[in-house]
């Protein structure tokens, strides 16, 4: 019976796309296409404080490249926490009316219209009454379903994180631990999970959920990590004489060399964190086991043949299949 329930809702697959051009390869494509996807949820821009002053601007809007035919986009709009921090109530509500009129400008120069919008802020106590009156005069102007991204402490500690008023919520299950120079994986560790879990069937808005296929790398020099290498997995450095695997996941620096824009040292090591197909099988079952029903969609983080080759061509529909 168990097994039928969990069949009877239409599994839904969808992406992020993460990139300030939108342009899809052949590689792209097919796992669109393979996995029956129509919606993509599309970085538009970012907002931060403007620098020398504490206004708060967009900065790298998307541009199209690629048709659009036959997707629907729905916008997604980063907004560092700190702009929460510097503005008052009126410039908060000035603020998304500005966001408002710069999504529609974009929507404009692509030739099309959305009508929902999705707020990626990692908000804190100190900022959520600035982030939720802005998420309410952002639905009051724009008439529009809005939703928000959701951190794991937040669902645990609802009451001091509090609840924002969106129509719906989308659960980021990664990043949960830190980024350091041990073993652990900060995209995604079982053991910090489970400290989360089982508060999610509680959590009062329905939630999308967001499961890591990303990779990167982490460079570290005499124990301490000194940068984050984005977009490079374990193929980079495998196939790469300059560079000698020490255990599983992570590499040295044989010699001082350059690598796609970075600088190592001789003896630099880099570990290589990922969440792979057994880990995202495992947090699949996890959330079914968790969730209560509660989970309305599957977002993967994010649309991007570096990170779609490293897995199996049906390992989306897997998870699919495991979630609902």
């Amino acid at each position: 019976m168990a097994f039928f329930s969990c069949r009877k809702k239409e599994k839904s697959i969808s992406f992020y796309y993460w990139r300030t051009r939108f342009h899809l390869d052949s590689i792209e494509r097919k796992t669109l296409a393979d996995n029956s996807v129509n919606t993509i949820y599309v970085r538009y821009f970012d907002i931060d404080l403007a620098a020398g002053d504490s206004s708060a601007k967009p900065s790298a809007p998307i541009i199209f490249d690629t048709p659009l035919m036959g997707f629907h986009i729905i916008p997604v709009i980063y907004l560092r926490n700190r702009v929460f921090e510097k503005l008052d109530s009126v410039e908060v509500v000035h603020l998304s009316q500005k966001i408002f009129l710069f999504l529609s400008q974009v929507n404009i120069a692509a030739n099309f219209n959305t009508s929902e919008t999705q707020f990626d802020c990692d908000w804190t106590e100190k900022t959520k009454n600035n982030f939720f009156l802005f998420l309410r005069n952002y639905q009051n102007i724009s008439k529009q379903i809005i939703s928000a991204t959701i951190r794991l402490h937040q669902v645990k500690y609802l009451t001091i994180a509090g609840i924002p008023p969106v129509d719906h919520g989308v659960l980021m299950y990664y990043n949960m631990g830190e980024i350091n120079a041990n073993n652990s994986n900060s995209i995604y560790e079982k053991t910090i999970a489970e400290k989360y879990n089982s508060y999610i069937k509680t959590y009062p808005l329905m939630l999308d959920v967001a499961l890591p296929i990303f990779t990167w790398g982490q460079q570290i020099r005499e124990g301490k990590v000194v940068r984050l290498l984005n977009k490079m997995n374990f193929m980079d450095f495998e196939n790469d004489s300059n560079f000698i695997a020490v255990k599983k996941g992570w590499f040295a620096a044989k010699h001082s060399c350059f690598k796609s824009g970075y600088y190592f040292i001789e003896n630099d090591n880099v570990k290589i964190e990922n969440a792979s197909g057994n880990d995202l099988l495992e947090i699949a079952n996890d959330i079914h086991h968790n969730s209560n029903q509660k989970i309305r969609n599957i977002i993967f983080y994010d649309l991007d043949k570096t990170n779609l080759i490293l897995y199996d061509q049906d390992i989306f529909k897997k998870i699919a299949d495991c979630i609902y």
